[in-house]
Parts: C-alpha cells; structure tokens; sequence
C-alpha cells in the first residue's frame, strides 16, 4: 500500500487561476501529490443578507456584504 497526500487548497484561490497556480507549486514543493479545490457560486449557497464570519470582518472592507466579499 503507498501512501497519497492531498493539498487542500479549498477556496483559497479567490477565483483566481494565478493563485491557484501558486498554490498548485507550493503543494508540489512539499511533495503533496494531488492538490483539491473548490469553487462555488455564491449566490446559490448564500443569501444576500448573510452575516460575514469573524475573520472576514477582521480582513475585509467593513462595509462590504458576506455576499460581495466572496461572490467570484
């Protein structure tokens, strides 16, 4: 049996195929060998009007929706 690491990378790309690349070369340089994303459409897991979590409060514009922070 031989073991298979998976990076996570989930929705950290933002959307973006350049930083998906990134991620993609840092998993490789720690030997991972498969890397998993996500992607989604905000407007079919969310409502509008959602509260945005702590950290997107502490690292997003204020006056900025949950919504339109994460909408790609």
């Amino acid at each position: 049996m031989s073991i298979r690491i998976i990076a996570e990378a989930g929705v950290n790309h933002n959307g973006s195929i350049h930083i998906a690349k990134k991620l993609v070369d840092v998993a490789s340089e720690a030997k991972a060998d498969y890397i998993k994303f996500q992607t989604f459409k905000a407007k079919r897991v969310m409502t509008r009007n959602a509260d945005k979590a702590e950290y997107q409060k502490n690292f997003t514009d204020k006056d900025e929706s949950q919504f339109e922070t994460i909408k790609i």
